[in-house]
């Protein structure tokens, strides 16, 4: 379920809003003044692996096993 982030183009009013379904987009309003002419804003995020050494090298930081092969 994904947190959109929108831009109210009446009052300029930047708001989060989590969309179950895409349609849900559509009725998003803004919290603020409750004008329904809004826009989605492009967002940027990040991602870490649970598991890694954020100070390790390139090699510490994949998930993948170093050693090759089945077993």
């Amino acid at each position: 379920m994904p947190i959109y982030e929108f831009r109210c183009k009446n009052c300029g009013n930047v708001f989060e809003y989590l969309c179950i379904r895409s349609k849900d987009r559509d009725q998003v309003h803004c919290p603020q003044c409750g004008s329904k002419d809004t826009e989605a804003l492009l967002s940027t995020f990040s991602s870490i692996n649970s598991g890694s050494n954020l100070r390790g090298s390139r090699s510490t930081l994949s998930s993948c096993p170093s050693s090759g092969g089945f077993s």
